[in-house]
């Protein structure tokens, strides 16, 4: 008698790519992601996932797509942690760097306005109303990726030797 094949569920799916994700198997893990999502239409974290894995490879658009899905996803079911993550991948979209500008520093939506300097506006007491009237190409949501941007680079562990 031949076994009978019992398929993954979304579930195994979903923890098979997060384990080739972890070995740099990219390919591999949107793979599993995928299966998972066609098993598990609402799976806000294996779109999530999936997302991740797309921006490290540089698949800037197609990741955003899935961490917006992610985001619905998560406000339904009120999985307020996930949503909170979402939401601040989808700030830090706003932080680019190019070697070419301003010496590769941090710059927002890839203008010559650099991070730092919208921290120091912000350090010296300028309102968010303020920076936005002395810089009118910035909106409201370039001040917050910023500052999540600065909390992110502060959150680096220390290693002493």
């Amino acid at each position: 008698m031949k076994p009978e094949y019992k398929p993954l569920s979304a579930e195994a799916y979903f923890i098979a790519g997060n384990a080739k994700s972890k070995l740099g198997d990219h390919k591999g893990a949107i793979a599993d992601y995928n299966e998972a999502i066609r098993q598990k239409p609402d799976f806000a974290r294996a779109y999530y996932n999936r997302g991740d894995v797309k921006y490290k490879l540089g698949e800037v658009s197609e990741a955003t797509i899935d961490f917006q899905i992610a985001g619905k996803l998560a406000k339904q079911t009120r999985d307020v942690s996930l949503t909170v993550t979402v939401e601040q991948k989808l700030q830090l979209r706003r932080i680019t760097s190019d070697p070419g500008k301003c010496g590769g520093r941090p710059c927002i939506r890839g203008m010559r306005i650099r991070v730092t300097d919208v921290l120091g506006l912000l350090a010296n007491g300028m309102s968010f109303k303020e920076i936005l009237e002395e810089m009118p190409d910035l909106e409201a949501e370039d001040i917050l990726a910023c500052l999540q941007f600065a909390a992110h680079a502060m959150d680096a562990p220390v290693t002493t030797t």
